[in-house]
């Protein structure tokens, strides 16, 4: 008996010693879901190891392309957003091709037409090719106060205040009119300090966020008259021939819109994710437009009878990652890393991160199925949000669109520059230069 367990002890540790290792570079709303699939890989796959890696966003981007350009491998896997796609899609391994490669690597139910298509597409293809597998299918939900919406007495006032009832909003014009009613300033019987949780800080959030409003007016018949269809590489912000659509009309509104809406919230200017999420935690809003993932720390913090969700009023903006593999390791460990996203990105996978971490579907079958939809009430709203929602550009210049967009808008929301078709026009002058047109 004590030979056989020496045995095993020793089989053990020559199994550790030889086994594959594997990094795996990933934001954080990523990486506790990575981890437990990481777990549950290694149980049946001992001859990987994965390590799982979180990164912030402001860092993992620009870690990443460093090292994607200078071919160190110091990572095998990792997730990357939708819209640095174009930027990074030069070191990223052909997937498809890998497929063709290594048939037999592919889990047995795997099923690339089972991701919903427009996501496949988005976040996976890049030129004709397969360079990544959806992961988090992120999208923007909005998130209102179930509980005060319902209140008999709040519904009375708000009626006699503006004489129609208090629904559900379904635009940004029904969305002012409720976040004033909900702001103590302007109704001091507010339960509510604020009436809704913005976050227009000078970051990528505040690129994304716009997409919110222009997208109502973008994709109206009169906007897609004007503009034309967007296309998924270059996303809402460019007209059908890319070019600059936001210095427009619907352009002007759209800012208009976030303007008037900055009374009702808690310092729009200086807040970003974690500061809503804490506003709309401790009671201190009504409403907040939020990624999927809040919701598991709403439903803890504030409680699942009190939270409701809704798809947002006008257009969402799609935030999709996906999983990748290093084009510039050794062929040992891209087998590895290609039988580790595969695992992560299974059916099964996709339903479990979405129940256990809100990591949102990428697939079909989960959208579809009974517990999924038993569990989460998400589901519908992210159903009608899939189909309708708006993009950003995935082209590789759009880091450096994002820079400069982002201080102009900031400027004209604090009213160093003047809201005007002028200052949007340098804009676009400024976004010509860097596409080289």
């Amino acid at each position: 008996m004590r030979r056989l367990l020496v045995l095993v002890f020793v089989a053990l540790v020559v199994m550790a010693f030889s086994a594959v290792k594997i990094s795996v570079l990933c934001s954080p709303d990523n990486a506790d879901a990575l981890k437990w699939l990481a777990g549950e890989f290694m149980k049946q796959n001992p001859d990987i190891q994965v390590e799982i890696v979180p990164l912030s966003w402001e860092l993992l981007y620009p870690k990443l392309l460093q090292d994607l350009r200078s071919q160190a491998g110091s990572f095998e896997a990792f997730t990357y957003d939708v819209m640095t796609t174009g930027a990074v899609s030069f070191g990223l391994e052909d997937l498809g091709a890998f497929m063709k490669k290594y048939p037999e690597l592919l889990p047995p139910d795997y099923d690339l037409n089972d991701f919903i298509p427009q996501v496949l597409e988005e976040s996976g293809m890049w030129q004709g090719k397969l360079i990544g597998l959806p992961f988090y299918n992120n999208t923007m939900l909005f998130y209102y106060r179930k509980d005060l919406f319902e209140d008999p007495k709040l519904k009375q006032a708000f009626k006699e205040k503006y004489g129609r009832e208090l629904t559900l909003p379904t635009t940004w014009e029904e969305v002012k009119e409720i976040a004033e009613f909900f702001t103590k300033k302007f109704n001091r019987n507010s339960p509510t300090e604020y009436g809704i949780a913005l976050m227009f800080p000078r970051t990528h959030t505040l690129f994304y966020m716009y997409l919110l409003f222009f997208g109502e007016y973008r994709c109206a018949p009169l906007g897609i008259m004007r503009h034309g269809a967007a296309d998924l590489e270059y996303g809402e912000y460019f007209t059908a021939d890319h070019k600059p659509a936001f210095n427009s009309e619907e352009g002007l509104k759209a800012l208009e819109m976030m303007k008037k809406l900055m009374p009702y919230s808690p310092d729009p200017l200086g807040s970003d994710y974690g500061e809503t999420i804490e506003y709309f935690n401790q009671g201190l809003v009504a409403m907040v437009p939020q990624w999927t993932g809040p919701y598991l720390i709403f439903k803890s913090t504030v409680g699942a009878d009190k939270v409701g969700v809704i798809p947002m009023p006008g257009r969402s903006v799609s935030g999709q990652w996906a999983l990748a593999i290093n084009k510039f390791i050794p062929e040992e460990k891209k087998v590895a890393a290609f039988r580790f996203i595969t695992f992560a990105t299974t059916k099964w996978a996709d339903k479990n991160k979405f129940l256990r971490f809100a990591v949102a579907p990428a697939r079909m079958s989960t959208l579809k199925d009974p517990e999924v939809r038993a569990a989460d009430p998400r589901v519908p709203a992210l159903e009608v949000t899939y189909v309708s929602q708006t993009h950003r550009p995935r082209i590789p210049e759009e880091p450096r669109l994002e820079d400069i967009t982002v201080e102009t808008f900031s400027k004209i929301l604090a009213g160093t520059l003047p809201l005007s078709m002028d200052t949007l026009n340098d804009l676009a002058k400024k976004w010509q230069e860097v596409l080289g047109k």
